[in-house]
């Protein structure tokens, strides 16, 4: 069942990307720096004072520990630093025996129950806000200043000699004000990446000679060869609130996927978490696989995240979230997408743009949790629309870029054609609740006014706990998930009414390509479509074969004949009684 919500409020399209808390925490023990490479990779000793990298540009940063240990959260223990180890001891300088040496505390184990139990005693204290003022320099930087500060590429963690994958991070600047503690986990050791504003080459902004040391990281992206064994491309960024993105081969950056949604588009507006710290275990030799921690926090929600990253054509990341409520939640978006939909080939809105079409998804697929597929194309409405597709136990939902057809776009610069498209699949028993799409009005390219995630039908209360788990897909246009006929295109048009006893009318094009659609075309005295609407009149039902695009096309006019303000539409093709393809559904304002 899908009910549908058209709203006339505006919704506003700011997005608010909120990163983290604490950089380079100290956690349950005395966490030893790590460093990136230069050229080859630095050694990382087991005396914090004993180290230091350096490269051309001068000290990237001190390996000595700070003096003071970063605030604990609940539940940490307190590390006590002596001055003594801020000494720069040369490595095997022999030291007088009655001087004291210095206390060097034991290293820290990692446990990923340490990420949950932080977490969990998160959520027994107060929340509090993240967000910092950044120096105005970096305060005020545009989004193309900002795009100009690049990681060095030659100082990416991890030993090329030992895996195809690196590790680069974000400075912070523009929207991105708060840091982000960063850790990596090697041999089962926490090692906390210090700030080193020499890892980053700031490009024309002018920003090269400033200290921005006690700013922290804004986040971090992983690399892997995807395009070929020589290739360095991006596999995944976590950058920006809960945010991250995920590339397979041949992809280019597009939509992105979230850790959690809290209240979107609610009455009381939306509560936005973030990562506020990463543990990103370092991979042996030979692993095609990556996994990276995450601690999330917002005012009513903690999370310890678990992400097991497997590179590929479809990339894919196995999620473990386990959630902790400070209090109760009205709706709890589980596994959300976000997407654009500026305009496409059914034009309901008028652009003066030189592209035929502008998203980064064109449609929601939905398997639900009676086997059935329903395809539904995404809209940039006029007003705020909310649909839900009411289930129980779902099987996969996603947002998918079907047309991969680079005239439709023309875009060289953002190649929508090669974005990819992101699959949901849940693991374990989901429960009752609904797949729910909210698609927000917007002007721009620049909002991402897609958002797709479940909701448990049970709200979750104050003192609650929840653990989810499921994986996200990196593919195109979802081919592979169904042998059916997908609906690949929809295009319409209004026909006024002719005079006071014509009623006005929507004329609506499909077509349908794909599975044993080719088998059956042949047969087309059997071959219909069965249309419905939960409001007005369907006339002029039409199927025919389109040899110029494939498969088939449908045609239906639906007519205002009612007072009702929208109409559910559902289409599928059936050879006799055998179901041919998926079921494409809209709803339709009069």
């Amino acid at each position: 069942m899908t009910q549908y919500f058209p709203q006339r409020t505006a919704l506003a399209l700011k997005h608010v990307f909120l990163v983290a808390l604490a950089s380079g925490t100290v956690l349950l023990g005395a966490s030893l720096p790590a460093y990136a490479q230069a050229n080859d990779p630095a050694v990382v000793t087991t005396d914090p004072a004993a180290a230091s990298v350096s490269d051309a540009s001068g000290p990237v940063a001190s390996a000595a520990a700070p003096e003071t240990a970063a605030p604990q959260n609940a539940g940490d223990e307190a590390v006590t630093v002596t001055d003594s180890q801020e000494n720069d001891a040369v490595p095997g300088t022999p030291q007088p025996e009655d001087e004291q040496k210095p206390v060097v505390s034991a290293p820290v184990m990692f446990d990923p129950e340490m990420v949950i139990d932080r977490a969990r005693n998160l959520a027994k204290a107060p929340f509090e806000n993240p967000h910092r003022e950044l120096p105005d320099v970096l305060a005020n930087l545009g989004s193309d200043d900002y795009d100009q500060i690049r990681f060095k590429s030659q100082r990416a963690f991890f030993n090329p000699d030992n895996s195809d994958f690196s590790l680069e991070l974000f400075h912070p600047g523009n929207m991105y004000d708060v840091p982000v503690a960063i850790n990596l986990v090697r041999d089962g050791e926490v090692q906390v990446i210090p700030f080193s504003a020499g890892l980053f080459d700031f490009g024309k902004t002018g920003l090269s000679g400033n200290d921005f040391s006690t700013q922290g990281y804004a986040g971090f992206r992983l690399r892997y060869p995807l395009s070929n064994v020589d290739s360095s491309d991006e596999l995944t960024r976590f950058l920006g609130a809960s945010y991250f993105r995920l590339q397979g081969e041949g992809q280019s950056i597009g939509q992105m996927a979230r850790g959690l949604a809290i209240d979107l588009a609610g009455p009381t507006g939306e509560e936005i978490p973030v990562f506020k710290e990463f543990w990103i275990v370092e991979p042996k030799k030979g692993d095609q696989t990556i996994t990276v921690y995450g601690l999330l926090d917002s005012a009513r929600v903690t999370g310890a995240f678990r992400f097991d990253i497997k590179p590929g054509t479809r990339s894919q990341a196995d999620v473990k979230a386990n959630l902790f409520f400070r209090d109760g939640v009205e709706k709890i978006g589980i596994a959300p997408l976000n997407g654009m939909f500026l305009f496409g080939e059914q034009r309901r809105r008028s652009f003066d743009d030189y592209r035929g079409e502008v998203h980064s998804s064109d449609g929601l697929l939905i398997n639900n949790g009676r086997g059935e597929w329903l395809w539904r194309p995404l809209d940039n409405p006029v007003h705020l629309q909310m649909s839900s597709f009411l289930d129980e136990n779902p099987i996969g939902f996603g947002l998918l870029q079907r047309d991969r057809n680079f005239d439709h776009y023309q875009d060289l610069d953002r190649r929508f054609d090669r974005q990819p498209g992101y699959w949901v699949k849940p693991k374990g028993k989901w429960g009752k609740g609904h797949v729910e799409l909210v698609e927000i009005p917007s002007p721009s390219e620049t909002n991402d006014n897609i958002v797709a995630y479940w909701v448990p039908e049970t709200k979750p209360v104050a003192g609650g706990e929840m653990t989810m788990e499921y994986s996200i897909t990196a593919m195109r246009d979802g081919g592979g998930l169904h042998d059916l006929a997908q609906a690949t295109d929809t295009r319409l048009m209004r026909i006024a009414s002719q005079g006071d006893d014509d009623a006005g009318r929507a004329r609506f094009v499909l077509n349908f390509a794909g599975g044993d659609l080719d088998y059956f075309i042949k047969d087309t005295k059997n071959l219909h479509a069965d249309v419905s609407a939960s409001e007005g009149k369907l006339e002029n039902i039409r199927v025919m074969p389109d040899p110029e695009n494939g498969g088939v096309r449908v045609f239906f006019d639906l007519v205002d004949d009612s007072d009702a303000a929208s109409s559910n539409l559902r289409v599928f093709l059936l050879h006799k009684d055998k179901v041919l393809s998926e079921t494409w559904t809209m709803p339709w304002v009069f």
